[in-house]
């Protein structure tokens, strides 16, 4: 009987140890894409969180979950190498951007900025704005700070502005007309990351008349104080897709004196008013490229 038993288990082992290899080779092959497929998945994003225990005699399971990164944590949501322009971030420190391009403020105007960050928050840029017949230069600094996912900065410019006008002919008088002085733009910005490549910022900016002067002909009018010469809303959109070169546009709306930003007011006359504090309403438009 123990010789029988024994052949018998013998006979088992001979015929299963084939179709157990079999098998397993079997599995091996249908489970290797699906295993190399794992070995290449990104690991999960987001912390493990603890949400309780259950116990049942000497075994105890832990139960964890998992909870998603936000959106503006997750690499595809990266922040540009170099930062931007005009979103309160800036470029960050050590780093800087150039960015051209135009803007249409009663008139249209090429542009031109510089962004430099410093660090703990604060960035200096340099500006410059040109028709020919006038040009605006100015420096300026912002602070920022993060809060939520909002970009929040406080900024102010100081800007000198130089224009000239040859002789035109009006009616039958001809002119000259040079202006010149100095303006003090302070402002605030807020900006939300909307997209994996896209920054929306909106701007408000103050614009305050420290000096200015016309000259028409040979008579040369001021006013006797600084002035408050009115404010624009910008909404600007900088689209970057390899963070790398940032396209950037916007739309602004103003309410500033009749005679902003071109600071001409070719209607004075010694008996009229000759700044006058008259506002209008006029929409606007921005594009460009950073570099």
């Amino acid at each position: 009987m123990e010789i029988g038993a024994a052949r018998c288990a013998h006979q088992v082992r001979a015929v299963n140890l084939p179709r157990v290899a079999a098998a397993a080779a079997l599995v091996a092959v249908l489970a290797g894409p699906f295993a190399a497929k794992a070995a290449d998945a990104p690991p999960p994003s987001g912390p493990l969180t603890l949400v309780g225990e259950q116990t049942q005699g000497d075994t105890t399971v832990v139960l964890v979950e998992r909870i998603p990164k936000k959106p503006w944590e997750t690499p595809a949501w990266a922040y540009p190498e170099q930062g931007l322009t005009f979103f309160p971030e800036g470029p960050g420190e050590g780093k800087d951007r150039w960015a051209i391009g135009a803007i249409w403020q009663l008139a249209p105007m090429f542009s031109v900025n510089y962004t430099r960050g410093l660090g703990a928050g604060f960035t200096v840029d340099a500006r410059l704005q040109s028709i020919i017949i006038y040009t605006q230069l100015g420096v300026g600094a912002e602070w920022a700070f993060k809060a939520g996912p909002f970009s929040i900065g406080v900024m102010a410019h100081v800007s000198g502005f130089l224009g000239k006008l040859g002789k035109f002919g009006m009616g039958t008088t001809s002119f000259d007309t040079l202006g010149w002085g100095m303006l003090l733009d302070p402002g605030a910005r807020i900006g939300l990351q909307v997209s994996s490549d896209s920054w929306l910022t909106l701007q408000y900016e103050a614009y305050l008349s420290l000096y200015q002067a016309t000259q028409l002909g040979t008579m040369t009018i001021s006013p006797n104080a600084p002035a408050y010469s009115g404010f624009g809303l910008t909404a600007i959109v900088e689209y970057s897709p390899q963070k790398k070169g940032v396209i950037y546009y916007g739309a602004s709306i103003y309410n500033t004196a009749a005679n902003y930003p071109i600071w001409f007011n070719v209607e004075a006359t010694p008996s009229s008013e000759p700044f006058s504090t008259q506002k209008i309403w006029y929409f606007g438009l921005l594009a460009g490229y950073e570099f």
